[in-house]
């Protein structure tokens, strides 16, 4: 339990970091240094607080701000406000305005790089709750909507005049470093060193019923055993924090395994691989007429860069593109460059991530006839629109893919499994009692189970199977006892899809030595089996990598004896509020 508390209070800090006041954000800054509350408990159950709060001001302000809240009382009245001073006290101007219970005082008090004493004054009405068996005041001076940091804080309670030391319990609510002391006259001492912002502290008061009795707070109901109990409750869990919340691991443990259930709900549906009514090992001819790009969106989902020279080398086999190398090495020491002539410029039979490609490389980089990959690569590196262009195309065969009904989009899913796991964790934080906040983290598990957004159907997975085993195929193929030698032509249109399937290498290692020599059919330099290209592969494999990564990495740029001490409970009181400056 020690590390769970280590949590919420890193996610505490967290917050409170994240809600500075405006004011300290800016440059001017005030600082509220000490707080003395006086209040005096009358015989109606009435409470008179006189309050001097001590202010240090860097910066120009207008005045300053106190907050009210009306809640467990019959209202506040008579409220005044004061500046301290040597010469006299000066009665400020004030404006009220509310909300509900909620009251805001603004105090007018031009004050610039300046400590000054402000003496405020107002009257709760009914504020002390009579039961059959005792009289309480539950009251926080200041809560969670307090959003300031004050410096020492001392509240005095009066009770009524007559009420002697043992008839008086006490108990403080807030840091856990508070004191609580009852006089012999029976005044109530609270005191904390200090009140970190958006925190409580409360006073909770229990005296004899004959000392109020003209309040009007009345039930006869017996609630002095309860609210001992709740007491020390609190006390037991502040002195105990590794047992505190253990009625509270069940229900912990029954919410983590909702969200595990809800998780691996997602998994099955969105995220593991559909059934595929094919179950072979082996296929040895290509399985559908899908192109080299369309082949690799469908093995990863994602389009990259070798896609790219897939769909080159594809245009070159199907003669819409000659392919040759150049004598000058222009794209790097040791490196060839390789030319690209547009020969076929009739384009209906292609699809559009094709007649893209031939447009942007050869219309837009080079001079819509040929394009050396050298203009490519330095294109790339120019930035210019070229990762836009990348971006363009892979759209365009995403587009190609989707349209042959192999994938399905799962959009919108991560979106609410996000919001179910947010607002799990905002709600136990924010409104859930203390003893339950930690709960918050079996939400976090949720978010660890991410549906894909673009996942195969039964088909699709089919077509991936098959695709995969064409690729073991060509890999074994040298291996293979009975095999036929391999055409020039089924060669080349292999290879195209050879590297998609990431066997390129292999293929040219391992297939060329069986290829058979026609004797009916002519090949010239054109076909990709007699490429110089083939042969330095992984140079020109190289080459297009860089050209696309290059241009995309261009672009990313204490208590004493007689009193009940402090606890971290509570909460229940009415008041509230906090103070400030504008």
């Amino acid at each position: 339990m020690h590390f769970r508390s280590k949590v919420v209070g890193l996610v505490l800090s967290l917050f409170l970091l994240l809600s500075v006041s405006p004011a300290s954000a800016e440059e001017r800054s005030f600082e509220i240094s000490k707080v003395d509350i006086h209040a005096v408990i009358d015989a109606d159950g009435n409470m008179q607080i006189t309050e001097r709060d001590t202010y240090r001001f860097d910066g120009v302000f207008n005045g300053i701000l106190v907050d009210l809240n009306t809640a467990g009382s019959d209202g506040i009245e008579k409220f005044t406000a004061y500046e301290v001073s040597d010469k006299g006290d000066v009665q400020l101007r004030f404006e009220q305005s509310g909300d509900g219970n909620a009251l805001r005082y603004k105090v007018y008090s031009e004050s610039a790089d300046t400590t000054k004493v402000f003496r405020i004054s107002y009257t709760v009405k009914n504020v002390v709750q009579i039961y059959a068996d005792t009289a309480e005041l539950y009251w926080k001076f200041f809560d969670e909507t307090n959003a300031n940091a004050l410096g020492t804080v001392n509240i005095v309670i009066e009770l009524p005049e007559g009420i002697a030391k043992g008839e008086v319990t006490a108990f403080g609510h807030g840091p856990l470093d508070g004191t609580t002391n009852v006089q012999d006259n029976g005044t109530v001492l609270f005191q904390v060193n200090s009140l970190p912002a958006n925190q409580m502290l409360e006073a909770r008061v229990l005296f004899p019923v004959d000392y109020v009795l003209g309040s009007k707070k009345i039930s006869d109901e017996p609630m002095l055993d309860k609210i001992m109990e709740k007491e020390r409750n609190w006390k037991a869990e502040d002195e105990n924090p590794e047992s505190s919340n253990d009625y509270t691991e069940p229900y912990a443990l029954l919410l983590l395994l909702a969200n595990l259930a809800a998780g691996y709900t997602i998994y099955f549906r969105y995220r593991k691989a559909a059934k595929s009514d094919w179950k072979g090992d082996d296929y040895r001819e290509l399985p559908s007429d899908a192109s080299p790009a369309v082949v690799g969106y469908l093995l990863d989902t994602q389009v990259k860069p070798r896609d790219l020279m897939a769909t080159m080398l594809d245009l070159v086999r199907r003669k819409y593109i000659d392919m040759e190398r150049l004598d000058s090495p222009k794209v790097g020491k040791g490196k060839h460059d390789y030319s690209f002539i547009w020969r076929n410029k009739n384009t209906e039979g292609l699809l559009p991530h094709e007649k893209m490609l031939l447009e942007w490389f050869f219309d837009k980089i080079g001079d819509g006839d040929k394009v050396a990959l050298s203009e490519i690569h330095f294109e790339a590196s120019l930035r210019s629109d070229f990762p836009v262009k990348w971006s363009d195309w892979k759209g365009k065969v995403k587009e190609t893919a989707m349209a042959r009904d192999h994938f399905r989009i799962n959009s919108g899913i991560y979106r609410w499994v996000i919001l179910s796991s947010f607002v799990q964790f905002i709600g136990f934080f924010i409104f859930a009692p203390t003893d339950w906040k930690w709960l918050m983290f079996s939400s976090l598990p949720l978010l660890f189970f991410k549906p894909k957004s673009v996942q195969r159907t039964s088909a699709g997975q089919t077509e991936y199977l098959k695709w995969k085993a064409f690729g073991r195929f060509l890999r074994a193929y040298s291996r293979i006892e009975k095999r036929d030698a391999m055409a020039v032509h089924l060669w080349d249109h292999y290879f195209v899809f050879a590297i998609p399937l990431g066997v390129a290498k292999g293929m040219i290692k391992d297939t060329k030595v069986t290829i058979l020599y026609e004797t009916n059919t002519s090949y010239d330099d054109s076909s990709l089996y007699y490429s110089t290209a083939v042969n330095e592969f992984d140079q020109l494999n190289k080459l297009f990598n860089e050209a696309v990564w290059e241009s995309s990495y261009l672009t990313s740029g204490g208590s004493s004896e007689s009193g009940g001490g402090f606890s971290s409970g509570g909460g229940g009181g009415g008041g509230g509020g906090g103070r400030g400056a504008f």
